[in-house]
């Protein structure tokens, strides 16, 4: 690790450089090979996995221009492909004019280092034009400043600094302004996978997936700008046993051949009312209308949530919490057993609710309540 202020070169696993900040393990790229990640997450998983008419150009946003490395890949993309881009980037922080004095634009291909040293020569928030057709365009502030803009565009490259270093780019509200940026169908591409980022872009409106990384790296995401068209509400049961120390969970079949942990319950149909809805489910997946008393509504899944099945669909869940008046009668066991009430595809069991892992749950919604269920004092109004 270098002593010095000023950022230092480090050369990656593909040989080509990166940039470290000082006295920092931080670097620009990835220590994996910096070219090859580069190529991996912005332009092969995001500018050229697009859906748009060669006819169109191609909008393209940067956060974090850095070194200029997928800009000038973008560029070049579109030389090679016959396309016109038009790049934006936005960068708080460059590197200082002097710092390229001494950089080893060798260790690029020729054409790489090329239009990195062009990019370079373009004075900030002036706008150039590249290959006769594309353009490009960088500005000198950050994105949180840039929430305002009315630019529409097709992909985000999302390169900021990792999380642990600069959380406040990671969250929630900065990415759903983001998405509101970009067209319906187009994507943001990040190196990051972590868990917590994947879930700020899902609550933001995103439809994200995560998809095999670069070298070094298991994962990196993608969001897509699917439009919501429509609501979904649900509705599901904590059910409580009558001590109160366990919980009745489900495991269904879904329509697709797969199988979900979930809480009892589903959808409200067009006419029907929340509990009304809530009892018809219980007798259709428990076989019963058991006796039990009923809390306050328990639980409701605040951030955005998308549909697993239908990309244009919002759910919006509640939970509400039952307690079984007695273990009088209970039909039910630790071992999942098949649904009373005949419903095809769907096994029953008690579970301890102090032991649930609210990972062995398939749904963001589920999952959320599960969570908020570790907090109970295990009371329940009468």
């Amino acid at each position: 690790m270098s002593n010095s202020k000023h950022p230092s070169i480090r050369l990656t696993g593909d040989g080509s450089p990166t940039v470290q900040l000082p006295d920092s393990e931080v670097t620009y790229h990835s220590i994996h090979g910096a070219l090859t990640e580069a190529k991996h997450v912005y332009i092969e998983q995001g500018i050229d996995s697009l859906d748009v008419p060669k006819n169109r150009a191609i909008h393209v946003l940067e956060v974090g221009f850095g070194t200029g490395l997928n800009a000038a890949l973008a560029m070049l993309w579109a030389r090679d492909h016959d396309r016109t881009v038009h790049y934006r980037g936005l960068e708080p922080y460059p590197l200082l004019a002097s710092f390229w004095d001494d950089y080893p634009w060798a260790k690029w291909p020729f054409d790489v280092s090329t239009c990195m040293k062009r990019l370079h020569a373009v004075d900030v928030n002036t706008t150039e034009t590249f290959f006769e057709k594309s353009t490009f365009r960088l500005e000198n502030k950050g994105v949180e400043d840039d929430l305002n803009s009315e630019d529409l565009y097709d992909v985000v490259f999302y390169d900021a600094f990792a999380p642990s270093y600069q959380p406040e780019l990671w969250n929630r509200q900065l990415f759903r302004k983001l998405r509101e940026s970009v067209r319906p169908g187009g994507i943001l591409v990040t190196y990051c996978a972590k868990g917590f980022v994947r879930r700020n872009l899902m609550a933001a409106g995103w439809d994200v997936l995560a998809i095999p990384g670069s070298p070094g790296k298991k994962e990196m995401l993608r969001g897509v700008n699917h439009p919501v068209s429509r609501f979904n509400v649900r509705v599901y049961g904590v059910i409580l046993d009558a001590a109160g120390d366990r919980i009745l969970v489900c495991n269904e079949r879904l329509s697709d051949g797969s199988h979900a942990q979930k809480f009892p319950g589903g959808g409200v149909e067009l006419g029907e009312g929340i509990l009304d809805a809530w009892w018809r489910e219980v007798q259709e997946e428990l076989g019963c209308r058991p006796v039990m008393q009923s809390a306050e509504l328990f639980h409701s899944a605040e951030p955005f949530v998308r549909s697993a099945f239908r990309k244009e669909e919002q759910v919006i869940a509640l939970y509400y919490l039952f307690q079984m008046h007695s273990d009088e009668g209970n039909i039910w066991t630790e071992e999942p057993a098949n649904s009373p009430g005949g419903e095809l595809g769907v096994k029953v069991s008690w579970k301890c609710w102090k032991s649930l892992d609210y990972r062995t749950f398939r749904f963001l919604t589920d999952q959320t309540a599960v969570q908020k269920l570790q907090k109970f004092d295990g009371r329940i109004s009468q």
